[in-house]
């Protein structure tokens, strides 16, 4: 079941299964060594989906921001990739953002081997490779 909510809104189970989705898919599953909760949480809208034993299949949080929209923290768990989730996922954020900002530059800084992916849902990339720690990222923006 898809589910979007603010901070607020969100059950204290779901931000437990929240967090466990990206530390294990960011700390644990790419050996990565940072603060992965932020304050930053607290001003997202949080797009998810989760099965029916309450584990998350895919995640992002919206942060608005003065002149964009920010996609963060896009995950897919690692027993469900492959399948369209992650298409999926983005596809709900792209509705969510164009209702909700009209007009609004939504932006993502993805990871260097998903550019094919952005740009196959309209993504135009915007920069050269950078590093996020030390993984090769590229900023992306939709229109």
């Amino acid at each position: 079941m898809w589910y979007l909510k603010n901070f607020d809104e969100l059950t204290k189970e779901e931000i437990v299964a929240i967090y466990k989705a990206r530390i294990e898919t960011f700390i644990v599953g790419q050996d990565l060594n940072y603060q992965e909760i932020d304050d930053t949480d607290k001003k997202s809208w949080h797009l998810f989906e989760m099965n029916d034993d309450g584990e998350v299949i895919s995640y992002l949080r919206i942060i608005p921001e003065k002149d964009k929209v920010l996609l963060g923290r896009v995950l897919i768990d690692n027993r469900y990739r492959g399948k369209g989730k992650g298409r999926a996922l983005l596809e709900r954020a792209k509705e969510v953002c164009k209702e909700w900002f009209v007009d609004t530059v939504i932006e993502v800084h993805a990871q260097a081997h998903l550019v094919k992916l952005y740009e196959s849902l309209g993504f135009e990339v915007v920069s050269e490779p950078y590093d996020i720690v030390g993984i090769s990222h590229i900023t992306m923006e939709l229109y």
